[in-house]
């Protein structure tokens, strides 16, 4: 149902840059998968993942999206499949895990701001979150608005990639996937080093199903924009790791924001200048467009009777829920202070059990004719045997996750233990305080 308020909504072509923003917005944030796993590894999971992780739930949500166009998306779907007290804990899940991973933003806006000015960690803070207030207060103004930005920020962050690719492979020195495989573990160990990471790199794609009624034509957008990010997604971190690696060898250097010095090696200090700068509004981009879906959520709970009714407030003009925007930058600016690798840990844990709800969803809904079901719009061509086989990597992937987690160096401690079970018992916790 659209938002009250909202005279224009974003069209096909908006969808497609607001769905890359939302995902990927070029490759920051990937460089520790490199040194952490060696380059070899990270690259074939930077190639495998796309298909057997992002494609699926991809699909998953096309299918959704062009069957039951609503707003809300994700948590109307676990609803419509399995009752009020599943879909609230999808939507709940999300939104955590939509918090974990914005935050993960804002710091690396911050680690790129470094380039430029010497930063201690209170500045670090603060830049942090700087950016989250501004990103808040333009989506203050709408879907439209985001939109534009989304569209005009992306082909900026384009270019200093684009001249890095070029450069790196016209200086082709080195083997780029040598050693395959990190010197000090064993290949399985690498893996499992940058998964957290890499989920996080190719998740998101079920963000922008929450916003369903503020885009035109959403039965055909969503497929369309989901099919044309996926491969833009995947080029994007592919082809500039490589063409760095080629140029350099220096993947035991691999850190934070390292693609700036990477570039400034390769092209002179101003490409390294434009891929830091490139770096912020990568980062600013996907912190704007991805505070969409999070601030959203809460509206369409409390629309339903299942979050608090200040919530359900909008702006008379531009029909944004301001309540959950204020709301989600006071959380956002706390989690700020945390480190970029626990925040990406913390997406990929709660994430990776949303999308088993999401295609749980997916099943049950093909099973029967749901509310909303037209039998219109697109459709994996598959069976619904198929699709099960298809999603069978997906499953192995986040009991990977899960047991990654759950087996930190040194064992799992108490507060760590305790920390989980605050995490995910919150859910139903919150479903009976919200009730009542």
């Amino acid at each position: 149902m659209p938002l009250s308020g909202a005279p224009r909504k974003a069209t096909a072509f908006q969808l497609v840059f607001l769905t890359y923003a939302v995902v990927c917005s070029g490759a920051y944030g990937l460089e520790e998968m490199v040194s952490t796993s060696g380059p070899g590894m990270a690259i074939l999971t930077l190639i495998v993942l796309p298909i057997i992780w992002a494609a699926p739930v991809a699909l998953a949500c096309a299918e959704l999206s062009a069957l039951h166009p609503v707003e809300g998306g994700y948590y109307r779907w676990a609803r419509l499949a399995f009752g009020d007290f599943v879909g609230f804990l999808a939507g709940w899940l999300v939104w955590l895990s939509i918090f974990a991973t914005n935050a993960a933003f804002a710091v690396l806006f911050a680690n790129y701001l470094r380039h430029f000015v010497s930063l201690d960690e209170e500045g670090r803070f603060l830049a942090a979150a700087g950016i989250v207030w501004l990103t808040t207060l333009l989506n203050y103004r709408g879907i439209v608005l985001v939109g534009t930005a989304a569209v005009v920020m992306t082909v900026l962050i384009f270019l200093p990639f684009l001249a890095l690719g070029i450069a790196g492979v016209l200086q082709w020195r080195f083997h780029p996937l040598a050693p395959f495989v990190h010197p000090d573990k064993p290949g399985f160990d690498a893996f499992l080093a940058s998964l957290a990471i890499a989920i996080w790199l190719y998740s998101g794609w079920e963000k922008l199903t929450v916003n369903a009624g503020e885009v035109e034509n959403p039965r055909r957008a969503f497929p369309l924009a989901l099919a044309c990010a996926l491969p833009m997604v995947a080029a994007s971190y592919i082809v500039p790791t490589v063409a760095a690696l080629a140029a350099r060898g220096d993947w035991q250097d691999w850190g934070e924001a390292h693609f700036s010095n990477a570039a400034a090696a390769i092209g002179g200090p101003l490409l390294g200048a434009g891929m830091a700068a490139g770096g912020m509004v990568s980062n600013a981009c996907l912190l704007l467009v991805t505070i969409l879906g999070q601030s959203r959520l809460p509206l369409v709970l409390a629309q339903d009777g299942f979050f608090p009714q200040v919530f359900s407030k909008t702006h008379p003009r531009f029909g944004t829920p301001r309540v959950s925007l204020l709301a989600g930058a006071v959380v956002l600016t706390a989690l700020c202070g945390l480190p970029f690798t626990q925040l990406t840990g913390l997406y990929a844990l709660v994430q990776v059990l949303a999308y088993m709800l999401i295609y749980a969803s997916l099943i049950r809904l093909r099973s029967r004719k749901a509310e909303g079901d037209t039998g219109t719009g697109f459709r994996i061509p598959l069976p619904t045997a198929g699709v099960l086989v298809a999603i069978v990597p997906s499953v192995v992937l986040a009991g990977l996750m899960v047991f990654e987690s759950l087996r930190p160096e040194g064992g799992l401690s108490a507060t760590q233990a305790a920390g989980f079970a605050l995490l995910f018992g919150s859910g139903p916790l919150a479903y009976w305080a919200f009730r009542r």
